[in-house]
C-alpha cells in the first residue's frame, strides 16, 4: 500500500512539475511585437539591437507592432550624438508612450554606442514587457556600485576640433584623375552661443592622352568661413557669418564677405528633434576680384547681397521631410537674383511600401563672375569652368517594397563581405569618367 501511495505521489509530483513548467514559459509568438524605426542606414547597428534584445519579436511593418520605437539623432556640441528614443504603444498599450534620451560621446566606439543604446531601449521596454507577462524572466543590476560622481574638467573649454584629409588617384593607359581635399574646423557650442570656424581646400586634376588627342585641366577651390550665433529666446537668434573664398572654376581670385542676420523659429528650438520651421534674413556685403575679366568687363567688384531662407523640417513615425527655400538678390546689380529649393522626403505609403526622394532646383540669374574668355570644349565637357545657365536641377526618387512574414528577428551575417567584381568595375568606370 505504501508503495502504491509513493508511486502515486511521484506521478502527481511529476505532472505538477510539468504543469508548472508549462505555465512558466511563454511562446515566441507571444513575445512583445516591436517595430524599430530609426534614421540610420547602419544595418549592423540594427542587427546588433536584434541580437542583444532577442526577447521581442521585430516586425517589418509598424501596423503589426505593439510598441513602435522611433529613434532620432542630432549632433551635440562636442561632436557626439544625442539619441531621442520614443516608445509609442499600440493595441493593449494604446496611449502608453514614453521618451528616453542618451548621449553618445564623440570618443565612443561603435560598440560602446550600440551597447549604450541597447541598455536604454531595454529600460524603455520594461513597462511593456511587464504588462506582456515577460517581467518574471528579467533580471537587473547596477553596472558599477562603487561608481562615484566626479566634477568634470574640460581642458578644451567646450571647443571641438576636426581635421580631414582625403585623396583619390585613379587612371589607366590614357587618363589620370587626381582629387584631393583637406579641411580643419573648430567649434564651440553652448546653450547661449554657437561658434564655428572652418578652413578648407579642394584640388582636382585630370588628363587624357591618346595617339591623336590630348587634354589636361585642373580645379582649385579654397576658403575660410566663420559663424557666431547668439541665442536670444527659444524662438529668436542673431548670427554673424564671415568668409574668404577663391575658385578657379568660378573665376574668383578672391572673395571677402560678411553677413549679419537674424533667425526666427515658429516652433521652440527645444522641439528640434520633432520639427523646425525657421525664417532667416542676412545682409551680405561682398568684395570680389576676378582671375579673368568678367563678361561685364569687371576685374573687381563690390556687391551687396541679401538672402532670405525658409526651412521646414518634420520628423515623425510615418517618415520625415525637410525643405529649404532660399532667395538671394544683389541690391546694387539690377535683376541679379538666384532662387534655390532643396527638399528631402521619406514616406511610408502603406504596409511595406516606402517612398524616398531628394531634389533641388535653382533659378539662376546672378552669374556676375563669368569669365569673358571663350571656353574650350574640354573645359565645358569636363566642367572645369563655370558656364552660363539660367537653371539647374537634381532629382533622385525611389520606392522600396517588402512583404512576407511579419517577423524578422533572425540575423545572419554570412557571405556579406565579399567583393562584387562587376560593381567594382562599374565604380572604376564612373570614377574615371568623373
Amino acid at each position: 500500500m505504501k508503495k502504491i501511495i509513493f508511486v502515486a505521489l511521484l506521478i502527481l509530483g511529476t505532472f505538477s512539475n510539468v504543469f508548472s513548467q508549462e505555465n512558466d514559459t511563454i511562446q515566441k509568438n507571444n513575445f512583445l511585437r516591436v517595430y524599430l524605426d530609426q534614421n540610420s542606414n547602419d544595418n549592423n547597428y540594427v542587427n546588433y539591437l536584434k541580437v542583444h534584445l532577442w526577447y521581442v519579436n521585430y516586425v517589418r511593418d509598424p501596423k503589426q507592432s505593439q510598441v513602435h520605437i522611433f529613434i532620432n539623432t542630432q549632433p551635440t556640441a562636442s561632436g557626439g550624438l544625442e539619441y531621442n528614443i520614443r516608445f509609442i504603444g499600440k493595441e493593449k498599450f494604446e496611449k502608453k508612450n514614453d521618451t528616453l534620451q542618451m548621449i553618445a560621446p564623440v570618443d565612443n566606439s561603435n560598440r560602446d554606442t550600440r551597447d549604450q543604446l541597447a541598455n536604454v531601449i531595454t529600460m524603455g521596454l520594461m513597462p511593456y514587457l511587464a504588462l506582456n507577462g515577460q517581467q518574471k524572466y528579467m533580471a537587473f543590476d547596477y553596472t558599477d556600485k562603487s561608481k562615484q560622481v566626479e566634477e568634470s574638467i574640460d581642458k578644451y573649454k567646450n571647443w571641438v576640433y576636426t581635421a580631414t584629409l582625403n585623396t583619390d588617384l585613379n587612371g589607366d593607359n590614357v587618363s589620370t584623375v587626381i582629387v584631393g581635399d583637406a579641411s580643419f574646423s573648430a567649434s564651440k557650442i553652448t546653450e547661449q552661443w554657437k561658434k564655428r570656424f572652418n578652413i578648407y581646400g579642394t584640388f582636382g586634376s585630370n588628363s587624357y592622352e591618346t595617339a591623336t588627342y590630348s587634354s589636361a585641366g585642373s580645379i582649385f577651390v579654397r576658403g575660410i568661413n566663420g559663424l557666431v550665433v547668439k541665442s536670444l529666446t527659444d524662438h529668436w537668434s542673431l548670427g554673424l557669418e564671415a568668409g574668404y573664398y577663391a575658385s578657379t572654376y568660378s573665376n574668383i581670385k578672391s572673395q571677402y564677405s560678411i553677413a549679419p542676420g537674424v533667425e526666427y523659429d515658429v516652433f521652440p528650438y527645444s522641439e528640434s528633434t520633432d520639427h523646425l520651421f525657421t525664417f532667416k534674413y542676412r545682409l551680405q556685403p561682398i568684395y570680389n576680384t576676378y582671375t579673368d575679366p568678367t563678361v561685364f568687363s569687371k576685374t573687381k567688384e563690390f556687391l551687396l547681397n541679401q538672402l532670405i531662407d525658409a526651412t521646414y523640417t518634420h520628423i515623425t513615425t510615418w517618415g520625415n521631410i525637410s525643405t529649404t527655400l532660399t532667395g538671394a538678390y544683389y541690391l546694387n546689380v539690377p535683376k541679379a537674383y538666384r532662387v534655390d529649393l532643396v527638399s528631402q522626403m521619406n514616406f511610408r505609403l502603406a504596409k511595406g511600401l516606402f517612398f524616398n526622394a531628394t531634389g533641388s532646383v535653382a533659378l539662376i540669374n546672378n552669374q556676375v563672375s563669368l569669365s569673358s574668355i571663350n571656353l574650350t570644349p574640354e573645359q565645358i565637357i569636363l566642367r572645369q569652368k563655370e558656364t552660363l545657365t539660367n537653371f539647374s536641377y537634381n532629382l533622385q526618387v525611389g520606392l522600396r517594397y517588402t512583404f512576407g512574414s511579419i517577423f524578422n528577428n533572425i540575423v545572419n551575417p554570412r557571405y556579406e563581405n565579399g567583393v562584387n567584381v562587376d560593381n567594382e568595375v562599374i565604380q572604376q568606370a564612373k570614377e574615371t569618367a568623373d
